[in-house]
């Protein structure tokens, strides 16, 4: 059940706001609004807020009549949009109006002849698109000035064609004119702009009203200037850049928001991995809203799944001259990046960089807690101001990032103490209930035997020292597999683990049951 507190200790709190305020202090953006975004055991959306700086500077000064950053302040989030195309264009799939795996000229016939491919190539197709795969050439920043091109202009720029750097499908390149071909293929197949489908789709039901790729339906008096960064270092670096018009490319990065109306798409979107009782549970417009089919959990999963695998540099080698891995695992899924870190686990994310705005949305796949940070000046640290936060509630809050635990499936309990009674009696007729026909083949009954003997003898433990094992004390490596850890007998001792694996059949029977002495050092690794 989700928890009615949202309180974050003041000191905690203290240190976030500090990492924000520093930001404006050291002249790094003129202005931010940020947001804790409340996780899979939260009824509230927003569990803190924060800003700093204000809404416009001129010359370095507060501009007449400019407010400080609020948690009203409405402001680009760039290419945070991209994931509202991806979500459309798969709700477009599962309604069967279009297939992931159809070339884009299916749907778009001015893109026929658009790509550079080869005769061994595939035709660039939607999938493509949507994790970065096709090849084109990385367009930041010249797409992020190519917003209001109208559907004219972007055909005759098909038609000129587009360049590659890699063959399709072999490779990440991030592409803005990729998720612009993405915008058109919704007009076309759905009769209706982009603007209105995203609209219509998903703003209009999850109650996003601050949200819109037209500035001019918002209440303009909340919205935060952008601003380039001149050649200075102090406040004065900070010169206003005027705002574009809607066109084809705003499919990659045309929206404004706020920090609240990000939480709640944020909080729709990690909704498709939170625990069944907590999906009903979010605040009331998400839940109705996925009661109404906005877009399935299967396909708010699909979004959030690594389809490209991005290259990341190694880790410095160490003094054998061999580097000790990478930092992380990183990869795009549709529209969202998807990454794995050491600390953190799985992280679900999206920047956005535009003329005078930086801005950032992270969540924690495991509880759903996240952070949004909306910054308008171009390059803002948004990014790195965000992941320290998350990394600080981790540090300092361990218990609000802390995944559920896994359950293991009541075939597999039931399957686990029958596998432990045979441990401790040797008793035949619950190993030919409970052990599947692959046992014996794999290693015969009487071999097992000896294995636990020569287990618990360099552990130093007697066979009693099982007496006390229940199923439900195992650690749930997955609905099917199990693991019970023994301390040796004595300081140094090696442990006795027992690992346990069911076969894959519904009625599953025990297909793998391990018993092995473990040094401590090893047992830190598993």
């Amino acid at each position: 059940m989700p928890t009615t507190s949202t309180a974050l200790p003041p000191s905690v709190l203290t240190e976030i706001a500090a990492l924000f305020d520093g930001a404006v202090a050291g002249h790094k953006t003129a202005g931010v609004t940020w947001a804790i975004i409340g996780g899979h055991d939260h009824d509230h959306a927003v569990l803190h807020h924060g800003a700093a700086g204000h809404r416009e500077l001129d010359h370095g000064a507060p501009a007449d009549g400019a407010s400080p950053m609020d948690r009203s302040t409405i402001s680009r989030i760039a290419s945070m949009t991209k994931s509202f195309t991806a979500a459309t264009i798969l709700a477009l799939r599962d309604e069967g109006a279009l297939r992931l795996d159809d070339p884009v000229s299916q749907y778009l016939p001015e893109a026929a002849g658009a790509f550079e491919t080869g005769p061994a190539d595939p035709e660039i197709t939607l999938r493509h698109l949507l994790t970065m795969g096709a090849g084109l050439v990385t367009d930041n920043p010249w797409g992020d000035r190519q917003e209001a091109m109208t559907r004219e202009q972007f055909a005759a720029l098909l038609a000129d064609g587009l360049g590659h750097v890699h063959h399709p499908d072999t490779g990440f390149e991030y592409s803005n004119t990729g998720y612009a071909l993405l915008g058109r293929v919704i007009d076309e197949v759905s009769g209706e702009d982009y603007t209105t489908q995203i609209a219509r789709r998903f703003l209009e039901p999850l109650g996003m009203a601050d949200t819109s790729f037209d500035a001019a339906t918002l209440d303009t008096s909340r919205l935060a200037t952008g601003h380039r960064l001149g050649d200075r270092t102090d406040a004065t670096r900070f010169e206003p850049v005027p705002l574009d018009s809607p066109g084809v490319y705003g499919a990659m990065a045309g929206l404004f928001s706020t920090v609240d109306d990000v939480a709640t798409w944020v909080r729709f979107l990690a909704a498709a991995d939170a625990p069944a009782a907590s999906v009903a549970s979010h605040a009331s417009n998400t839940s109705e809203a996925s009661e109404r089919g906005v877009l399935s959990i299967a396909s708010r999963r699909e979004l959030q799944q690594l389809k490209r695998h991005h290259a990341m540099p190694a880790l410095p080698p160490g003094e054998d001259g061999s580097s000790a891995g990478f930092d992380r695992i990183r990869g795009y899924g549709f529209g969202l990046v998807v990454e794995q870190f050491p600390d953190l686990g799985d992280v679900i994310s999206h920047s956005g960089g535009y003329p005078g705005y930086g801005s950032f949305m992270v969540w924690h796949r495991a509880s759903g807690v996240g952070v949004v940070a909306l910054a308008n000046s171009k390059y803002a640290p948004a990014t790195p101001l965000s992941m320290q936060t998350l990394r600080l509630l981790l540090r300092e809050l361990p218990e609000l990032l802390a995944a559920r635990a896994e359950q293991a499936a009541p075939r597999t309990l039931e399957a686990a103490e029958g596998a432990l009674n045979w441990l401790r009696t040797d008793d035949a007729a619950v190993a030919d209930t409970w052990f599947a026909d692959s046992m014996e083949l794999d290693i015969s009954r009487a071999e097992r035997r000896r294995r636990l003997d020569a287990a618990l003898t360099a552990t130093g433990l007697g066979r009693s020292a099982l007496d006390a094992v229940r199923a439900e004390d195992a650690r749930v490596l997955s609905r099917a597999q199990l693991r019970w850890v023994l301390p040796g007998h004595g300081e140094g001792a090696p442990s006795l683990r027992i690992d346990l694996l069911m076969d894959p059949r519904r009625d599953a029977l025990v297909q793998s049951l391990d018993t092995v002495a473990v040094a401590p050092r090893a047992m830190t690794r598993q």
